[in-house]
């Protein structure tokens, strides 16, 4: 990242670097001949030449003298740049000494070169842009030499960087680091002609720019949750040559070049998401891929209506009882739930705090409600809720306010008798309970006898027949679905004892026989009976297993000289049964 700072550096680096230049100097390169592989002959034309003979290759070698020239012979120099001849008039064969006919004349070609090469420098990474009338590249920018040379050929190429020693180029060179730079080279051909210096300047910056990505609008929490009415963007900076471009790619999919403006996120389902994003400055520096994850969350929270105290729901209609609240509550997939919203019968949206009671009013009440999450999803616009409630479940209740328990009676049916305004009844005596409920419906009917303790659940029968006779008090209750209640109450008294049975001849025992007492056959037999609460409904007798016959007077026409048996029973006004037998013999 460039500051004032470093420029001051690159500054203060340039100064010296010029010292450095002034004073280095170009390695040593020798003037030569070269011949090639094919035989071709090359000489620096800068070079003296000297000719010599001999008989052999090994031989001792003789300078030429010319008599006629002799201020221009050995040594003497190319006068052509190129091609230079030496030449005989005549070819002789080599077997027969003789000219060759026709007669041909040789030639012994040198390629004289005293021209230097020139080099060229390129460079490998082309991203470049001009600051301060300089040419500012990307770190990994690399410079390549090349050249040309008219006759021997290039031998070697030289540079130098800021001064330093020259080396000799074998490959492209890489700058890194940022920086000014100044580059001299020149290239050698192969008989030592040796190029002037070149000189170029520029300047590397090897710092890639800085990406952020941004959201506007709504976010939530470390987990960076989004909703369809968030923006994202991205902010990047490079301090020296500034942003080309910025790439993106969302979950891995294809690579997208930013466009400046928002990314489209709008069309996301719901769930994580990752976005992946690097920026290029001018001069091709790219910066380290970065990551922003997020959580697209479109999913508006669902709304419920929940119950404190009675409630009962039948064929699709809820009930409550007057002493019923209604709770709202909510759940979110992701964000979390902000806030509820609720309107009674029509009336405007409020915020819900609390369970509320509804209206105290008989009949159907109409809760709409709807929720909003921390990003801003809305379970539903509720000024767009259709009257039909049904449309909307879990945001419309329809709710019927029963305030009335249910209608309550009983029924006495069997043995029952009054008497000074008093009920009685027997142990076999049945007592029923119904009851009637025109709104949410009849729930249970329970009793309870005496006061004494909790309610009994009437299941079609009420037992007495173990209660202790006497006086009792039985209050019967029915409630409705929503716990609405109605009750009554009644008095009985209980009569379980049967009458009891007395009996008195006319005369008294004459003896007897075996165990049995001896009475007349002409005996009279008075019986009578009493009971303690209803009193004697009807006394009969039975003869010796002869049919049996209401009792009214006495009884009599006893069969003598046999044993008599005489049948007896009683019932009292609750048909609680007495029975005895009387037996004796009659004489």
């Amino acid at each position: 990242m460039f500051h004032i700072n470093k420029a001051l550096i690159f500054i203060i680096s340039t100064l010296i670097y010029s010292n450095l230049l002034f004073a280095q100097t170009k390695p040593t390169i020798e003037q030569r001949a070269f011949q090639d592989s094919s035989g071709v002959m090359y000489w620096n034309k800068n070079l003296p030449v000297y000719i010599s003979l001999s008989t052999s290759p090994d031989a001792p070698k003789f300078n030429l003298k010319s008599k006629k020239y002799p201020q221009y012979d050995n040594p003497f120099y190319f006068d052509t740049e190129g091609e230079n001849f030496m030449r005989t008039r005549w070819a002789v064969d080599k077997n027969t000494r003789k000219s060759i006919q026709p007669q041909i004349e040789i030639l012994w070609e040198v390629l004289a070169d005293g021209i230097a090469p020139s080099s060229h420098l390129k460079f490998v990474k082309i991203s470049s842009i001009k600051k301060n009338g300089k040419a500012v590249y990307g770190a990994g920018t690399a410079i390549s030499l090349s050249g040309t040379d008219a006759v021997s050929g290039i031998d070697a190429f030289y540079y130098s960087v800021n001064g330093q020693n020259y080396e000799q180029y074998k490959a492209p060179v890489t700058f890194n680091t940022a920086g000014d730079y100044t580059v001299k080279y020149f290239a050698s051909d192969r008989v030592g002609n040796v190029e002037e210096d070149n000189i170029i300047s520029f300047t590397i910056d090897s710092e890639a720019p800085s990406t952020l990505c941004l959201i506007t609008g709504v976010k939530l929490g470390d987990e960076n949750i989004v909703s369809s009415l968030s923006k994202l963007h991205f902010e990047s900076t490079d301090n020296y040559v500034g942003v080309k471009r910025i790439f993106f790619t969302l979950n891995d999919g294809k690579e997208q070049l930013y466009n400046g403006k928002n990314i489209p996120v709008a069309h996301l389902e719901d769930g994580k998401y990752t976005l992946k994003f690097y920026a290029e400055d001018n001069v091709g520096n790219r910066e380290q891929m970065q990551e922003y994850s997020f959580y697209m969350d479109k999913t508006a929270p669902i709304a419920a209506g929940d119950v404190l105290g009675d409630r009962y729901t039948i064929n699709g209609q809820t009930y409550f009882s007057g002493r019923t609240k209604m709770k709202l509550t909510a759940v979110d997939n992701k964000a979390g739930v902000k806030d509820i919203f609720y309107s009674i019968n029509g009336s405007k949206f409020q915020k819900y705090n609390d369970p509320f009671y509804l209206p105290n009013k008989a009949g159907i009440h109409v809760v709409r409600y709807f929720a909003t999450d921390n990003v801003e999803n809305v379970s539903e616009n509720p000024e767009m809720m259709s009257v039909n409630y049904m449309e909307y479940r879990h945001r419309v209740d329809r709710i019927y306010m029963d305030l009335l328990g249910p209608v309550v009676n009983y029924d006495i049916s069997g043995a029952k008798y009054n008497a000074n305004d008093s009920l009685f009844i027997g142990p076999e005596t049945e007592i029923s309970f119904s009851a009637k409920d025109s709104e949410s419906g009849l729930h249970h009917i329970s009793y309870i006898i005496d006061g004494k303790g909790n309610e009994i659940i009437y299941n079609n029968k009420l037992n007495i027949s173990n209660l202790e006779p006497g006086a009792h008090r039985i209050e019967y209750f029915a409630y409705d679905n929503v716990n609405n209640r109605n009750l009554g109450a009644f008095d009985v008294i209980l009569d379980k004892k049967a009458p009891v049975i007395e009996y008195k001849f006319s005369i008294v025992p004459s003896g007897k026989e075996g165990e049995l007492d001896i009475y007349p056959s002409n005996s009279k037999l008075f019986l009578t009976a009493q009971d303690d609460m209803t009193g004697i409904k009807e006394l009969y007798f039975s003869i010796n297993a002869l049919p049996e016959q209401l009792y009214k007077n006495y009884i009599n026409s006893f069969k003598k000289g046999e044993i008599n048996t005489v049948s007896v029973s009683v019932k009292d006004m609750l048909d609680n049964k007495s029975e005895i037998t009387i037996r004796f013999f009659a004489k």
